[in-house]
């Protein structure tokens, strides 16, 4: 009779899984097709809410394998590891290579964003995102997240170092023009940007039929105020180009982290060496040696889109115009010396 009910308890939870991910399968085609930002962000929230739902089942599933007699599975680990940004820096890439490494155990998605959005859910929430610690060839595995938005949200390091200080944090920066443009470029083709790149960043703005330049926060006498009109540009505009004064936040982190505790990464030398950067995020780790599979293809992967990307095309349709880069390269050129001054590295951008 027990070896019947466990059995009928693996087939019903398999039963669940299926019909779980087929749901997601819908929903994923149904975000695809959502006309208006409000559609999106309901599909969005179902999608994750499944693919939390999903996770927890399948660790349902391996508990009733394992005969644990509970009624519920134990709660998961808390993260040993955080890639905390920043965001279009190669981020998704990197936490895919890192999550195959056969100590590392991945979490209920890349980007779970719970100190940034979803931290009144609480610490349980949290735990159920992360599979139970478990030990392979005689050795502790890992497990941990990658929210690229962690970086420069101020609230964020706080809320970290009160429930994981013991984390190991890892940034990856991109040259600061190209973060922009890339981030400016995946909003537009989400249809929720419809300026010129040089508008929503303040480099020009039409007014009475000609081109009027703007300075750009910071220029002209300290940082400008964050004023918002109806459409929220001005607000965007700092946005874009905030979010890639990279020290400002790594200074912010540094108060509530030692810097030891904090692995920065140049994002151009993960593009061009995947490998080789993932070895110094093993050494930080404390990970086993390990390179994965097809190297060959997934390097030519990473540099053929470093290559579409450093050269504004590709994938945008369009090249940056050369006036705008000399612009906002003498507009970064102070914030990346401090920054090279405060990691005692150059990285020539």
């Amino acid at each position: 009779m027990p070896m019947f009910r466990a059995n009928k308890a693996l087939s019903e939870q398999r039963k669940m899984i299926r019909s779980r991910k087929r749901e997601l399968s819908e929903i994923r085609k149904e975000l695809q097709a959502a006309e208006n930002s409000a559609e999106r962000a309901e599909h969005k929230k179902r999608k994750k809410t499944l693919q939390q739902g999903i996770f927890q089942l399948e660790r349902e599933l391996r508990a009733t394998k394992e005969k644990r007699a509970q009624d519920e599975p134990e709660t998961g680990a808390l993260p040993d590891f955080v890639v905390v940004g920043g965001k279009k820096c190669g981020t998704t890439f990197f936490y895919h290579l890192l999550s195959r490494h056969p100590h590392v155990q991945p979490a209920a998605a890349k980007e779970l964003h719970f100190f940034n959005a979803h931290f009144d859910e609480g610490t349980e929430w949290y735990r159920r995102c992360f599979p139970q610690p478990g030990r392979k060839e005689g050795r502790k595995t890992i497990t941990g997240e990658a929210t690229p938005e962690y970086l420069s949200y101020s609230r964020v390091p706080e809320r970290m170092a009160e429930l994981i200080p013991q984390a190991r944090l890892i940034a990856l920066l991109r040259n600061p023009v190209d973060r922009a443009y890339s981030d400016y470029q995946m909003v537009a083709r989400k249809g929720r940007e419809s300026r010129t790149f040089e508008e929503a960043v303040g480099l020009e703005g039409a007014e009475g039929g000609g081109r009027k330049k703007a300075p750009l926060p910071g220029e002209g006498g300290g940082e400008a105020p964050e004023r918002r009109d109806r459409t929220g540009a001005r607000r965007r505009r700092c946005k874009h180009l905030s979010k890639s004064i990279y020290v400002d936040h790594l200074r912010r982190w540094s108060e509530y982290f030692p810097k030891e505790q904090m692995l920065v990464l140049k994002s151009e030398d993960f593009f061009e060496r995947p490998v080789e950067t993932i070895k110094l995020a093993l050494d930080f780790l404390d990970l086993p040696e390990w390179e994965p599979e097809a190297v060959e293809f997934r390097n030519k992967r990473a540099e053929d889109k470093y290559a579409r990307d450093k050269l504004n095309k590709g994938d945008y349709g369009q090249r940056m115009d050369p006036a705008t880069r000399r612009r906002l390269e003498e507009y970064f050129e102070p914030h990346n010396q401090r920054l090279y001054d405060y990691l005692g590295v150059d990285f020539k951008w």
